[in-house]
């Protein structure tokens, strides 16, 4: 194998080879960046909605506590399956 320092034009072109490869990994960091910036904004927004869907479930279980239960099976509740029951 020769050595590249014996020939300068195989100097020159390895080097040319490494420059394409690092502009390659340079431009897949950068979309990788830009990703990961739209998975962090995805998340936030995801992450927003929970909260507001967990705040919503414990008004909603609030408001179940507060109304009157009956003795009749959870299915009552509903007024369909109350007027099947009835017949």
């Amino acid at each position: 194998m020769e050595n590249p320092m014996e020939n300068p034009s195989k100097a020159a072109e390895y080097l040319q080879e490494l420059n394409k490869i690092i502009e390659t990994q340079q431009g897949l960091l950068e979309k990788q960046r830009v990703r990961i910036d739209e998975l962090e904004l995805h998340m936030t927004d995801l992450c927003t909605e929970n909260v507001s869907l967990k705040e919503q479930h414990q008004r909603h279980l609030a408001t179940c506590r507060i109304q009157p239960v009956n003795n009749s099976s959870s299915l009552g509740a509903i007024k369909e399956n109350a007027t099947m029951q009835e017949k």
